[in-house]
């Protein structure tokens, strides 16, 4: 990314942001959010210099939540942004009601904890599977 960055700058390309896309898989655990954190070894030794590079550039940290990752028959209607009691994160006295919500405060909520919580989040994408698994249910 520093070496992209860098031949936009020679070449005189302002405005562009540059970062890149990741799976939420780089969450040690993601419930709940306030206890989040990333993965041992990647927090300091890639997300931190990453996060680094992105907060000198004002550009964004790039995040692909999908919520049917943790979905649950428990857990269908929280998943799915319909009504439901939602999951209250007793340290933040935040209370969520959906999957996608929760997902992203972790990611900040790791963030944060790494020094970066005032890089911007975005995301790249987000969606359902197209089948699901046999077990799911057609949404």
């Amino acid at each position: 990314m520093r070496t992209l960055h860098r031949a936009l700058s020679l070449y005189g390309i302002q405005g562009v942001n540059v970062t890149t896309a990741h799976s939420l898989g780089i969450l040690e655990f993601s419930q709940p959010p306030s206890l989040a954190k990333f993965l041992p070894g990647w927090d300091k030794g890639d997300l931190a210099p990453m996060l680094q590079f992105l907060q000198e550039t004002k550009s964004p940290f790039m995040v692909n939540p999908y919520p049917y990752f943790e979905y649950s028959q428990k857990q269908a209607n929280f998943a799915l942004f319909k009504p439901n009691s939602g999951l209250h994160d007793k340290y933040t006295k935040q209370t969520y009601t959906n999957m996608f919500d929760l997902l992203i405060d972790a990611v900040f909520i790791s963030m944060k904890k790494l020094g970066y919580g005032d890089v911007e989040i975005a995301v790249g994408e987000t969606d359902w599977a197209s089948a699901g698994e046999t077990f799911e249910p057609k949404c």
